[in-house]
Protein backbone atom coordinates (compact mmCIF):
# COMPACT_ATOMS: atom_id res chain seq x y z
CA UNK A 1 0.00 0.00 0.00
CA UNK A 2 2.43 2.45 0.89
CA UNK A 3 4.13 1.00 -2.02
CA UNK A 4 1.59 2.25 -4.32
CA UNK A 5 1.37 5.61 -2.53
CA UNK A 6 5.06 6.18 -3.64
CA UNK A 7 4.55 4.99 -6.78
CA UNK A 8 1.74 7.81 -7.50
CA UNK A 9 3.77 10.40 -5.99
CA UNK A 10 6.84 9.69 -8.52
CA UNK A 11 4.60 9.73 -11.27
CA UNK A 12 2.59 12.95 -10.30
CA UNK A 13 4.15 16.45 -10.69
CA UNK A 14 4.30 16.82 -7.01
CA UNK A 15 8.47 15.39 -6.78
CA UNK A 16 9.04 17.71 -9.22
CA UNK A 17 7.67 20.49 -7.30
CA UNK A 18 9.34 19.55 -4.72
CA UNK A 19 12.83 19.57 -6.31
CA UNK A 20 11.97 22.57 -8.77
CA UNK A 21 11.69 24.41 -4.83
CA UNK A 22 14.83 22.62 -3.29
CA UNK A 23 16.57 23.89 -6.06
CA UNK A 24 15.12 27.29 -5.77
CA UNK A 25 15.95 28.19 -2.22
CA UNK A 26 19.64 26.68 -2.50
CA UNK A 27 20.16 29.02 -5.58
CA UNK A 28 19.04 31.91 -3.42
CA UNK A 29 21.09 30.80 -0.70
CA UNK A 30 24.07 30.85 -2.95
CA UNK A 31 23.71 33.90 -4.75
CA UNK A 32 23.17 35.98 -1.49
CA UNK A 33 26.63 34.10 -0.16
CA UNK A 34 27.93 35.57 -3.66
CA UNK A 35 26.96 39.31 -3.25
CA UNK A 36 28.00 38.97 0.08
CA UNK A 37 31.59 38.12 -0.68
CA UNK A 38 31.45 41.01 -3.30
CA UNK A 39 30.53 43.21 -1.31
CA UNK A 40 33.47 44.84 0.35
CA UNK A 41 34.74 47.28 3.15
CA UNK A 42 38.40 47.38 3.67
CA UNK A 43 40.91 50.04 4.24
CA UNK A 44 44.71 50.42 3.50
CA UNK A 45 47.38 53.16 4.53
CA UNK A 46 50.41 53.76 3.15
CA UNK A 47 53.56 56.31 4.24
CA UNK A 48 53.04 59.77 2.16
CA UNK A 49 55.12 62.94 2.00
CA UNK A 50 54.49 63.68 6.14
CA UNK A 51 51.57 62.01 6.41
CA UNK A 52 49.79 58.61 6.22
CA UNK A 53 47.43 57.76 3.20
CA UNK A 54 44.08 55.81 4.23
CA UNK A 55 42.63 54.63 1.21
CA UNK A 56 39.02 52.44 0.52
CA UNK A 57 40.79 49.14 -1.39
CA UNK A 58 36.82 47.67 -0.80
CA UNK A 59 34.25 47.83 -3.35
CA UNK A 60 32.00 50.19 -1.20
CA UNK A 61 31.62 53.76 -0.54
CA UNK A 62 32.42 54.75 3.24
CA UNK A 63 32.08 57.58 5.60
CA UNK A 64 34.94 58.15 8.29
CA UNK A 65 33.05 59.12 11.20
CA UNK A 66 36.58 59.58 13.39
CA UNK A 67 39.77 58.96 14.03
CA UNK A 68 41.51 57.94 17.29
CA UNK A 69 45.39 58.98 16.47
CA UNK A 70 47.68 58.11 19.55
CA UNK A 71 44.32 58.38 21.80
CA UNK A 72 43.79 61.90 20.52
CA UNK A 73 40.18 61.56 18.91
CA UNK A 74 39.41 63.51 16.04
CA UNK A 75 35.99 64.07 14.54
CA UNK A 76 35.66 63.48 10.64
CA UNK A 77 31.65 64.40 10.16
CA UNK A 78 31.58 61.51 7.68
CA UNK A 79 34.13 62.04 5.19
CA UNK A 80 33.13 60.26 2.01
CA UNK A 81 35.87 57.92 0.78
CA UNK A 82 35.21 56.25 -2.48
CA UNK A 83 36.48 52.97 -3.40
CA UNK A 84 39.88 52.74 -5.19
CA UNK A 85 38.25 51.52 -8.42
CA UNK A 86 35.96 54.55 -8.94
CA UNK A 87 38.81 56.86 -7.71
CA UNK A 88 42.04 55.93 -7.34
CA UNK A 89 43.11 58.72 -6.37
CA UNK A 90 41.08 58.83 -3.47
CA UNK A 91 43.27 59.06 0.11
CA UNK A 92 42.04 60.67 3.69
CA UNK A 93 45.55 62.27 5.21
CA UNK A 94 46.39 62.02 8.66
CA UNK A 95 49.59 63.66 9.63
CA UNK A 96 52.43 62.21 11.02
CA UNK A 97 54.45 63.45 13.95
CA UNK A 98 56.49 66.08 12.69
CA UNK A 99 60.83 65.75 12.86
CA UNK A 100 61.27 67.44 16.06
CA UNK A 101 58.54 65.14 17.27
CA UNK A 102 60.62 62.25 19.54
CA UNK A 103 57.37 59.87 18.79
CA UNK A 104 58.36 57.19 17.12
CA UNK A 105 55.06 55.01 17.14
CA UNK A 106 51.91 55.49 16.04
CA UNK A 107 48.36 53.99 16.61
CA UNK A 108 45.78 55.13 14.31
CA UNK A 109 41.83 53.50 15.15
CA UNK A 110 39.94 54.54 12.25
CA UNK A 111 35.79 54.25 12.95
CA UNK A 112 33.70 54.33 9.72
CA UNK A 113 30.48 53.12 8.27
CA UNK A 114 29.49 51.41 4.91
CA UNK A 115 26.06 52.19 2.91
CA UNK A 116 24.41 50.19 4.87
CA UNK A 117 25.26 51.87 8.03
CA UNK A 118 27.21 48.85 8.78
CA UNK A 119 30.46 50.28 11.39
CA UNK A 120 33.50 49.07 11.05
CA UNK A 121 37.20 50.01 12.62
CA UNK A 122 40.45 49.58 11.43
CA UNK A 123 43.95 49.66 13.12
CA UNK A 124 47.03 51.29 11.72
CA UNK A 125 50.35 51.58 12.96
CA UNK A 126 53.80 52.71 12.30
CA UNK A 127 56.94 52.49 13.41
CA UNK A 128 59.54 55.29 12.67
CA UNK A 129 62.52 53.80 11.00
CA UNK A 130 65.12 56.24 10.73
CA UNK A 131 63.89 58.91 8.36
CA UNK A 132 60.64 56.86 6.90
CA UNK A 133 57.72 55.33 8.68
CA UNK A 134 56.58 51.66 8.31
CA UNK A 135 53.24 51.72 8.42
CA UNK A 136 50.77 48.41 9.04
CA UNK A 137 47.32 48.17 8.55
CA UNK A 138 45.25 45.80 10.44
CA UNK A 139 42.10 44.05 8.80
CA UNK A 140 38.94 45.68 9.75
CA UNK A 141 36.80 44.59 11.99
CA UNK A 142 33.50 45.35 13.35
CA UNK A 143 32.49 48.01 15.55
CA UNK A 144 30.35 47.77 18.35
CA UNK A 145 28.22 50.80 16.88
CA UNK A 146 28.41 53.41 14.98
CA UNK A 147 30.85 55.78 17.08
Amino acid sequence: MWWNTFLNIIESNTLQNVLLGISLIVALIIGVRQISLNDVVELYAIEGDGSVLIQNVGTRLIYIDKYIFNGKVYLTDSQILPPTYANAGAFYYVNLPGRDNPENHISIEVFYHDLDGRPWKSLIEGDKETTRWKIRTLPRTPAKNKQ
